[in-house]
Order: C-alpha cells, then structure tokens, then sequence
C-alpha cells in the first residue's frame, strides 16, 4: 500500500516537473514577459515546480529509518512550504484568469494600471506576503511527535487551539473563495465584454447578447 502511494505520488510529481519545465522554458522568454499574464505565468509554473518537489519530499516520511530531525525538516518546514505554494498557485491561477478578461477591454486608465507590466511584480508581492502571513500559523503549530504505536517512528501533526482553528478554517475558505471567484469575475468579464461587441455590431440588446454567451459558457 506504502509502495502504491509513493508510486503514485512520484509519477504524479514527474508529470508535473516535466510540464512545469517546458512552461517556464516557454514562459522564459522576453517577449512572452512583456505582458502581466506572461510574468504571472511564469511566476505560476515556477511555484507549482516547488510545490511539486516540496510533495515529493514529503514521501520521505513513509521510510522507517527517519531520524528525528531530518523528519522534524520535513513536517516543520517542507509541508508548510508546500502548502504556501500550493495557495499561491491558487491565487495566481485566479490572477491570470482576471488579468486575461481585463485584456479584452478598451483601453481604460483604470484597467491600464492594473494589467500593466509594471503592477505584475506588485500584485505576485502582495499574495506571497498575505499567503505566508496566513499560514504564519500553521507553520507554528506543526509539531513532530513520537509514534504512539510504532517505537522509533514520529508523526506530524498540527496542533491548533479553538481560536486558530477557527482562524485556519476561515483562511481555507478565502484560499478556495477568492481563486474560484476571481475565475468567475474573469468569465462574466469576458461574456460582457464579447455581449457589448456584438450587441453593438448586430444592433440588439446588450443582455440578450449576454444570456446568448451564458448559455454557450
């Protein structure tokens, strides 16, 4: 069963590298930077690599010959890291959604400020500081303890008090709101901006364009 899951997890992560290389080698080039959407996506295949080595890292746990500080490594700071770039990626997947439907816009100043090259770093800063912020916690709390039933082996386990469960599952529901919200924010974005251009060409109603792009959607 340990040997299936490891498996399992390995080929799933190689996958994944393999993937994550060709979009950063892709992505890696001047050009395809020169846009918000490009630097996220780079920023975005960079993580999820990170992410990816972080899980396959944390396999080292199953061995039975773990001491306890290279298992302490592993529970404290490899999981916890894994964790904050599994959000980012999250939250980046929702970014790049948005920044894609602004680009279907007109040029405004408003929208101008928010897709322009300039506001990617600013905008990848702010989530790596409020993710790592949320999870400031979480990386606190994770404590390696003895193995009750098998002598010699640990577990990692997070200990949180009533106020920081409460507080941890408020973040998981943002860590899942925000992302999927900001998917749907993009959708609408997209469908009111491609209903108002055929409205306009076709002489009809904006709404009737737009329930004719819901439906398709």
């Amino acid at each position: 069963m340990t040997f299936a899951y490891a498996f399992s997890v390995t080929m799933m992560v190689a996958v994944g590298f393999a993937s994550n290389i060709f979009s950063i080698d892709t992505f890696r080039h001047v050009q395809l930077r020169q846009t918000t959407v490009g630097i996220h996506l780079l920023v975005y295949s960079c993580c999820s690599l990170f992410g990816l080595l972080m899980l396959e890292c944390r396999l080292f746990q199953l061995l039975d010959s773990l001491t306890y500080i290279p298992f302490f490594i592993i529970c404290n700071v490899v999981s916890g890291l894994a964790s904050i770039f599994t959000r980012i990626c999250l939250w980046t997947n929702g970014l790049i959604a948005l920044q894609r439907s602004l680009h279907s816009f007109e040029h405004i100043r408003l929208l101008n400020n928010i897709r322009s090259r300039a506001a990617a770093p600013k905008q990848l800063l702010v989530i790596v500081i409020c993710i790592f912020l949320m999870h400031v916690h979480e990386l606190i709390c994770r404590v390696t303890l003895p193995d009750p039933v098998a002598e010699g082996k640990f577990v990692c386990q997070i200990k949180y008090s009533t106020e920081l469960l409460t507080l941890n599952t408020i973040f998981i529901f943002l860590h899942l709101f925000v992302p999927f919200s900001l998917n749907i924010l993009a959708n609408c974005l997209i469908m009111a901006s491609i209903s108002h251009r055929r409205a306009t060409l076709h002489q009809t109603t904006y709404w009737s364009q737009w329930l004719k792009q819901f439906r398709r959607h």
